[in-house]
């Protein structure tokens, strides 16, 4: 790709030609079959961190979107798309699940990854069989230095996430920080990265204090806030403790802003109601976000409305990623010639090989670790948006505010400004 690719020519990629056509037609049809693994749970399932219910129906909702739209793009060429879902909370269940979709049901794909270890687990079925995998939800960074030549990232890595919260809070004026992370391995991991970020890429970024939040004891990150006096507070953990800090922070009368990990189960619009209940104050401000409901451009208008027509809400984030992970699977067998693991992996991971997933620029996955380069949004709360569930009502609760980073400036290579966010560099077992 050269500085003077433009957006129609990186669109090109994708453009079906008479050519494409003919040879689409003299292929012959295809019988695509992809499972996704959901940690849909039960009746008894725990309210806890595990519990990732809401967004694997809003993931299945999407999915179902996608099986509709690519069979009937397929049927133009005889093709075949078969959705094959599972009910597999856990990595030991979602593992199992996978291995009878692909041993008894044909699956030549597989969509998932609602934790690191969920996504591991699929990860190394398609390994094993050398199938497809697309992780739809897992943001780890650890999961991207593995390089499974199988395994390709739709959802945004947590690298990519905290180089756009720190970009846009630092160029607001937001300097001085105090970081407050798990204790777990992916806790550890995002407090190096929000370090990286925020010492080396941003200039005049400090970091006052960095502070572990153990379980429900928020007494010490309290006080570090309350004593350092930040200009912002990055708050690293996972979504449910996110949510108990919030009220506990508010209940304090800390008016800090609190920039929080947008890792997938809180790019919901009933998160962003709970936490907005939780803190009218601290839980409402500014988010980033895979994708946002009210995106008004490069056809997002209509798939979002096709959306809250058939489901009766907007499509979050996580639901926008598994209708896209029908649609390049769709891609990958159309345009890699065949319905085949290994042949759809090699036409991802191509440098030519450009997605339009209606972000309006031509998309690719990195060659090296098969993270799909792609630009995030920042969206701000809007705590006067009630808890109706009127559609309407529901959409109004975030607000666009803008793309990270901005891939439209004169003069410059949009896949060099993707790049911007996230590690461009390979690590662990990448060449």
């Amino acid at each position: 790709m050269t500085a003077r690719m433009t957006r129609r020519s990186l669109l090109g990629g994708m453009v079906v030609t008479p050519a494409l056509l003919t040879a689409a037609f003299a292929q012959g049809g295809f019988d695509l079959r992809v499972g996704v693994v959901l940690p849909l749970g039960g009746p008894s399932r725990s309210e806890g961190t595990e519990n990732l219910e809401e967004i694997a129906e809003i993931a299945r909702q999407g999915a179902i979107m996608g099986e509709e739209e690519m069979g009937r793009n397929g049927a133009l060429f005889g093709h075949q798309v078969t959705l094959l879902q599972a009910n597999a909370p856990g990595a030991e269940a979602a593992e199992r699940a996978a291995r009878r979709m692909v041993a008894l049901d044909g699956a030549q794909v597989l969509v998932g990854g609602f934790s690191e270890a969920e996504a591991r687990a699929l990860g190394k079925v398609a390994e094993d069989t050398g199938i497809l995998f697309l992780n739809i939800a897992a943001t780890s960074d650890a999961l991207r230095a593995e390089c499974g030549s199988q395994t390709f990232h739709i959802e945004a890595s947590a690298a990519m996430y905290l180089d756009a919260l720190a970009g846009w809070y630092v160029r607001a004026g937001h300097r001085r920080w105090v970081i407050l992370h798990g204790t777990d391995p992916e806790g550890a991991a995002r407090l190096a990265r929000a370090r990286a970020s925020l010492s080396n890429r941003h200039w005049g970024a400090k970091i006052a204090a960095t502070v572990p939040v153990e379980g429900r004891e928020f007494a010490p990150a309290l006080a570090a806030v309350a004593s350092e006096k930040p200009d912002a507070v990055l708050l690293l953990t996972d979504w449910h403790t996110q949510l108990d800090f919030l009220a506990r922070y508010e209940a304090e009368g800390l008016r800090v802003p609190v920039a929080a990990f947008p890792e997938a189960a809180t790019q919901t619009r009933s998160f962003y109601s709970a936490a907005m209940a939780a803190a009218s104050h601290a839980g409402a401000g500014h988010r980033a976000a895979l994708w946002e409901p009210t995106l008004d451009a490069y056809g997002a208008r209509e798939l979002n409305a096709r959306a809250a027509a058939r489901w009766g809400r907007p499509l979050d984030s996580v639901g926008w990623a598994a209708f896209q992970a029908m649609k390049i699977a769709y891609d990958a067998a159309q345009f890699g010639g065949a319905a085949e693991g290994k042949a759809m992996a090699e036409w991802l991971a191509r440098e030519g090989s450009v997605l339009d997933l209606h972000k309006g620029i031509g998309v690719s996955f990195r060659p090296w670790d098969h993270q799909l380069r792609q630009s995030l949004y920042l969206v701000d709360l809007n705590p006067e948006a009630g808890t109706s569930r009127d559609v309407d009502a529901v959409k109004n609760r975030a607000h666009l505010v803008g793309e990270l980073p901005a891939i439209y400036m004169p003069g410059t290579d949009p896949v060099e400004r993707l790049d911007q966010l996230g590690d461009i560099t390979p690590r662990g077992k990448c060449e």
